[in-house]
């Protein structure tokens, strides 16, 4: 599959304008890096004058669909733009083998909420049905493990899920990665949530024997 080289020339006041178009930008970033199309983009200094994005895609179309929906493209903050053809001639990519990683860095993501214990399997139901299938949709998601603790009459809750990387999050959570993501119909059953997330990357995992034995 080819790469792409996408070079964008920006105007004169593109830092002190971009703050209106940076968010949908960058969702749109995300996206595309989670699809497995855009591998590394960012803008060049001394000076700020020009952006560079390279694709790694099935055909130039996927560029520049890209760039035509780019909010600072179609913004006018980008004056001209440009797609060349990149052939790699040095890196993993260049050989006709290349060596993949034994597993990727993965990240978890943490949020803890609080509810009755009559209402709890009304969140349960939540997760299950509506929460679940959204995650699913996501690429770069690679699970969820919903907890609960009981205290008295309420029950505590911790949700963790499991994504490839941060790109792969800000499809979900959008620009603010830390900020939670609460639907309406989830609040209206919790009596407390957090509102700030808490991310770890997974250094080593382990499983017990035991989960690999056969029942009989």
């Amino acid at each position: 599959m080819p790469y792409f080289a996408a070079f964008y020339d920006v105007i004169d006041e593109f830092v002190a304008r971009r703050a209106a178009f940076r968010g949908e930008h960058l969702r749109r970033v995300s996206e595309s890096y989670a699809r497995g199309e855009l591998v590394l983009a960012g803008a060049l200094g001394d000076p700020a004058d020009r952006a560079l994005l390279i694709f790694h895609a099935q055909d130039k179309g996927v560029v520049e669909s890209f760039i035509h929906n780019d909010p600072y493209v179609t913004s006018g903050l980008v004056k001209k733009w440009e797609i060349r053809p990149w052939n790699v001639v040095s890196g993993n990519e260049a050989s006709a083998s290349p060596a993949v990683p034994a597993r990727p860095s993965e990240i978890a993501r943490i949020w803890t909420a609080r509810t009755t214990a009559g209402k709890w399997p009304l969140y349960r139901d939540h997760f299950s049905k509506k929460v679940l299938p959204e995650l699913r949709g996501i690429n770069g998601y690679l699970g969820a493990t919903l907890y609960v603790r009981h205290v008295g009459a309420d029950r505590d809750i911790l949700v963790e899920t499991y994504w490839r990387s941060l790109d792969a999050i800000h499809v979900f959570a959008g620009v603010d990665l830390e900020s939670a993501v609460v639907a309406d119909e989830a609040a209206a059953v919790l009596t407390d949530h957090g509102h700030r997330i808490r991310h770890y990357e997974i250094v080593l995992s382990d499983c017990g024997p035991a989960a690999s034995a056969p029942t009989k």
